[in-house]
């Protein structure tokens, strides 16, 4: 069923849109009464109401009609002072008045449109788990298909492994799985190609530059990314440090990673790999492509970070293990009780993957609540608010998100 879209507006484009017009209140009560003291110098002209038993009295000496009177009413202004705003918005678009330009809901409900905006949204998406690979189409590791149409939302797997990293490249999709390696896949979810990795790379992150025409994998248990041609050939590797050199095993565990230009950005446990030792260091390094070298640390002090994304000019990380979302100079703009990881952005909303903490105990005296369920995190950054979408627990790996619709 289609939903008549609700007209909010702030107090400022309240004032502008009644300027030079009779204002009508919908709706008797402590809204209308609270209303009429953001209006400024405004004309009310009166108050209408659907119960029938207000109509005749005064309220705020402001006399309460019949609702069908508003058509009788040149140039007539309408500001929605009821909760039941999405049917008193039906009524009036019932009535031939056109939402914004004729009506809006009181900014004294606002709250209740932020409530209402994050109900409502419809988007489908794609999520990549590293689940143990299993044969349910509702769980196990693997490419997820999720979608949301306001207060229902549903999943299915539709490529199963142990996927992680997760991007769109041209019309199709790549990502990278712990058997299959790397592979391309189309809307219809067919994979049309795809090329084994190292093996024990443990490949996570894959990133693509147009400029260079080449596929970048950051690989957690080699400590450095691989560098692949658009056929998928391994054709060179950018190494993190000398460490996993000379001791043999990954000592600063990247996971993703983001090309801009000429400079890679590798998300990491350990600047100074020393993970291992409980020293969580976290960091996002940048190594120049063109040389292989070490740029510097843009961000440090991270815990577990994942996700680097380039979203409207700005650099983001999620924060993994403090639940955090830092953008503008990577600063925290959300936090979460829960191991963020999976990022994606509308223009409105992120959405943020949650995944089980199997960390808890490392967040004690950190934060005062920590979930350990799975699911996706719709986080609007100017109100704080959000809501969330959440999975069955046998799904309780999140890495990438995708949005596709």
């Amino acid at each position: 069923m289609n939903k008549i879209k609700v007209a909010f507006s702030s107090i400022q484009e309240v004032n502008r849109s009644c300027l030079n017009r009779p204002v009508i209140l919908f709706g008797s009560g402590p809204i209308a009464i609270k209303t009429t003291r953001i209006l400024g110098e405004q004309k009310l002209h009166s108050m209408v109401d659907n119960a029938s038993n207000m109509w005749g009295k005064f309220e705020v000496d402001l006399i309460i009609n019949d609702p069908e009177s508003v058509l009788e009413i040149e140039n007539v202004f309408i500001i929605i002072c009821t909760t039941s705003f999405a049917e008193v918005s039906k009524q009036l678009s019932d009535y031939g008045f056109e939402y914004g330009a004729d009506f809006c809901v009181s900014p004294i409900l606002n709250d209740l449109r932020i409530i209402d905006e994050l109900e409502n949204i419809s988007k489908k998406m794609l999520f990549s788990s590293g689940s143990p690979k299993a044969e349910s189409s509702q769980y196990g590791g693997g490419i997820y298909e999720l979608s949301v149409n306001g207060d229902e939302w549903s999943h299915k797997k539709v490529i199963s492994g142990n996927c992680y990293g997760l991007i769109a490249f041209n019309d199709n999709y790549i990502s990278v799985d712990t058997e299959r390696g790397i592979f391309e896949f189309n809307s219809n979810y067919e994979v049309i190609r795809s090329k084994e990795l190292p093996t024990g790379m443990r490949a996570h992150g894959v990133q693509y530059s147009k400029k260079h025409n080449r596929f970048y994998v950051a690989g957690s248990y080699i400590d450095g990314v691989l560098i692949l041609d658009s056929d998928f050939n391994p054709i060179d590797e950018i190494s993190l440090s000398y460490k996993k050199a000379r001791f043999g095993d990954p000592k600063h565990h990247c996971n993703d990673c983001l090309v801009v230009g000429d400079s890679l950005y590798v998300s990491m446990f350990s600047m100074t790999g020393n993970y291992q030792n409980d020293v969580f260091d976290g960091c996002i390094m940048e190594y120049d492509i063109v040389s292989k070298e070490r740029v510097g640390a843009i961000a440090q002090n991270l815990w577990m970070p994942h996700n680097i994304q380039m979203i409207n000019g700005s650099l983001h990380v999620l924060n993994s293990l403090e639940g955090q979302l830092l953008k503008n100079n990577l600063q925290v703009i959300g936090e979460f009780p829960a191991f963020t990881r999976g990022l994606g952005f509308d223009g409105v909303y992120y959405f943020i993957g949650q995944s089980r903490n199997r960390n808890h105990s490392k967040n004690l005296g950190v934060s005062k609540n920590i979930s350990i369920d799975a699911g996706i995190i719709v986080f609007d950054e100017h109100t704080k608010a959000s809501r969330f979408l959440q999975l069955p627990p046998k799904i309780s790996e999140i890495h990438s998100i995708l949005l596709i619709a």
